[in-house]
């Protein structure tokens, strides 16, 4: 096609290429996207050539991926909503591993939890899972403490020394 010089019947007298009249045909549908994705960009400046595309490349894909759903499901979005729910799908598996982790400080776990509902586990059910005796995570190893509780939020073994009793609403009020 690059290298064809037909012309376009279509044209009659102006006697165009066929390459012409392609890019004629197609040249809208690139101002269309970059009307979309103007408004809702991911872009930041940025001086570095590699990054301008990957930006690029995630206004696009934001663009097919709502194309692509509204065709499947007759759901209509507006492209800031679709974009809110397509980032919250695309991080809810990463925030719920980062929510068990036990480096994880104790605030950052309430912040995932607001922000994705993550649902604690209740005492049973942690005690169901580890009922199993061991050393006390507090306690320095040379002590040798066993252990049979385990904490309600992480789930680590804790010895008689290092609980912390408290009636179920002053627990929900911390």
């Amino acid at each position: 096609m690059h290298n064809d010089n037909s012309i376009s019947n279509s044209t009659g007298a102006a006697k165009k290429p066929n390459m012409i009249m392609k890019y004629n045909a197609t040249k809208g549908s690139v101002d269309t996207m970059d009307k979309k994705t103007e408004n809702y960009t991911v872009a930041r400046r940025c001086i570095r050539w590699p990054l301008v595309v990957f930006y690029s490349l995630l206004n696009i894909g934001g663009l097919n991926a709502q194309i692509i759903f509204q065709e499947n499901t007759s759901i209509k979005k507006t492209r800031l909503v679709f974009l809110k729910t397509l980032a919250r799908q695309l991080m809810q598996e990463q925030i719920e591993y980062r929510w068990t982790l036990d480096c994880l400080p104790k605030q950052i776990k309430f912040r995932l939890n607001e922000y994705c509902n993550i649902r604690r586990p209740n005492v049973g059910e942690i005690q169901r899972v580890r009922e199993a005796s061991g050393r006390c995570t507090f306690c320095d190893h040379s002590k040798d403490r066993k252990a049979t509780k385990v904490c309600t939020n992480c789930a680590r073994l804790i010895c008689r020394d290092h609980i912390i009793e408290t009636c179920p609403d002053c627990f929900e009020a911390s």
